[in-house]
């Protein structure tokens, strides 16, 4: 990875920054699925309030957490509480330390566009207390120290199993130890949404110069190339059909269907396939899930000569839930 001498917003390679990264946390005893809604989590003393966090994304935690009472000691301790559950991520999550470490003396700055002073820096204006930024420097500077933490860290939270050698997982795809992983890209295979940083940052740079020589992918198209860094063998880099336009439906079945066939072809017998279609301003969730559900199904159903594990692997707990009621 290249040096820079700032970091000056937390998307793209340095998203894992964030704290609405999927990265599994555990503090008391609970486990949630991002740093943001263990601290949401925690401007409540109430246990059952907490354990209500531990189920929802990053977006609804914040969400809600706008909703509850705070605790009445909440301003002497929020910058605490952040610090905690900062340090649990890295520590818990082994490769974000590793990734954090390599960001050496960059200055990190958690940049941002909703007027957020305190725990970063307005773009608009420059101006802003940076804490988050200041928390992660701090961090970083012990794991130089002492040293990434060692162990592999138990990144699927839950798995559900139906018929047909179909699963659904909530966990970071980017982690899966299936054949294959399934990439989401723009059509020029060098921009996409969290799926594609994450795998992208886990497969190195490699990824992307062999990106560079398949000359984009239409809508619906299935591209393959080597897996890299990644615990995977290959990655299937596919297209979406956008929400809304002409038969919407049908070609997203269709890029299901491609990434199957191309599978197939390849000799591939287990992949990770993520909510392809329900990333920003797409499908909704449960028409996405539904949908992609469908095609898999009555893919397996048309090839039962061919032996190929399917998982669903999502971060989101709401998305996995959506694929869970689609395949029952």
């Amino acid at each position: 990875m290249n040096k820079v001498d700032k970091i000056a917003e937390f998307q793209g390679r340095y998203r894992f920054l964030s704290n609405f990264y999927p990265a599994y946390v555990t503090l008391d005893g609970s486990t949630y699925f991002s740093s943001e809604a263990a601290y949401q989590a925690y401007k409540s003393l109430d246990i059952a309030e907490r354990m209500r966090f531990s189920e929802l994304s990053a977006g609804e935690a914040k969400k809600q957490g706008s909703q509850i009472p705070l605790r009445a000691d909440w301003e002497k301790v929020k910058f605490s509480v952040m610090e905690r559950i900062v340090r649990a991520k890295f520590t818990q999550n082994p490769y974000l330390a590793k990734h954090l470490v390599e960001t050496g003396d960059s200055e990190i700055v958690e940049g941002n566009t909703w007027n957020d002073v305190i725990w970063g820096v307005d773009l608009t204006t420059g101006e802003g207390q940076n804490n988050l930024g200041k928390i992660l420097m701090k961090i970083r500077n012990e794991l130089q120290e002492n040293g990434v933490p060692e162990g592999e860290e138990t990144n699927e939270i839950r798995c559900k199993s139906f018929d047909n050698g179909i699963s659904v997982r909530l966990q970071d795809i980017s982690r899966t130890k299936f054949e294959c992983v399934v990439n989401e890209a723009d059509e020029t295979l060098f921009a996409g949404w969290s799926v594609f940083d994450a795998i992208h940052r886990e497969a190195g740079e490699e990824l992307i110069k062999e990106c560079q020589t398949l000359g984009g992918c239409r809508i619906t198209e299935a591209k393959i190339t080597n897996g890299y860094n990644l615990a995977a063998r290959y990655v299937i880099h596919t297209v979406s059909p956008h929400y809304g336009g002409t038969g919407d439906s049908f070609l997203l079945e269709l890029t299901l269907r491609n990434i199957l066939d191309l599978a197939k072809e390849k000799g591939i017998h287990s992949i990770a396939i993520p909510a392809i279609g329900c990333a920003k301003e797409c499908f909704p969730n449960e028409e996405g899930t539904r949908i992609a559900a469908k095609a898999v199904v009555n893919w397996k159903n048309e090839n039962p000569d061919y032996a190929i594990e399917v998982a669903f692997t999502c971060a989101d707990p709401y998305v996995y839930k959506c694929f869970c009621e689609a395949l029952t």
